[in-house]
């Protein structure tokens, strides 16, 4: 027999329909409007999580490190949820597993204004671009203000695996267009192998 998540539907008449939802807020369930901030942070990290999945489907190589920023921003969400700290933890621990897989494929290429030039690199751009807004949104709270340290690293880590996909570079004084070569993922050696 089908299972219904949402039995209120055949109902037709759902909590939040006027403009109230539940939310567990760091183990507290409470009743806000969908127009608070707490809900507001939900609302993009549950977009730059949908994101960052399409860009794991997307992007062949890269797909390690995204599938790794996936979990990072999902314990994240765990974290304002519960307050349990083992979910922050394992946040941290994501973000120190992504820059082992990125580290790899960086290229050796001018810095400077990147413009996508494929798929995989605007994929990747507006996962970023969503986190950035998550983290916009995690300022205005005033508890959990920690996730901001979550947040800022994974966008600066997407920012990086941006570069490891075709774009173009603007420096003031060129424009260079940067192929990704062929990986090679040997880790340097003054890497902690515990990560």
């Amino acid at each position: 027999m089908p299972v219904v998540s949402k039995p209120c539907i055949f109902a037709a008449s759902c909590s939040g329909d006027l403009g109230d939802t539940e939310v567990l807020w760091f183990g507290r369930k409470l009743c806000v409007s969908k127009a608070s901030n707490i809900i507001k942070v939900f609302g993009a990290l549950e977009t730059a999580l949908s994101y960052i999945n399409t860009a794991a489907v997307t992007c062949r190589s890269q797909r390690r490190c995204l599938v790794a920023a996936y979990w990072a921003l999902f314990n994240l969400g765990f974290y304002l949820s519960t307050g349990q700290d083992r979910y922050y933890s394992t946040s941290l621990h994501m973000l120190r597993k992504i820059i082992k897989c990125l580290y790899p494929l960086l290229p050796d290429t001018p810095l400077g204004w990147i413009i996508c030039l494929d798929k995989c690199c605007a994929t990747i751009n507006n996962a970023r671009v969503w986190v950035r807004w998550a983290e916009r949104r995690m300022a205005a709270v005033d508890e959990g203000r920690e996730a901001i340290l979550v947040l800022n690293h994974l966008g600066n880590l997407l920012f990086e695996l941006m570069r490891t996909c075709k774009h173009g570079v603007k420096t003031q004084e060129r424009y260079v267009v940067v192929t990704p070569r062929p990986t090679n993922p040997t880790v340097p050696s003054w890497w902690d192998e515990k990560i």
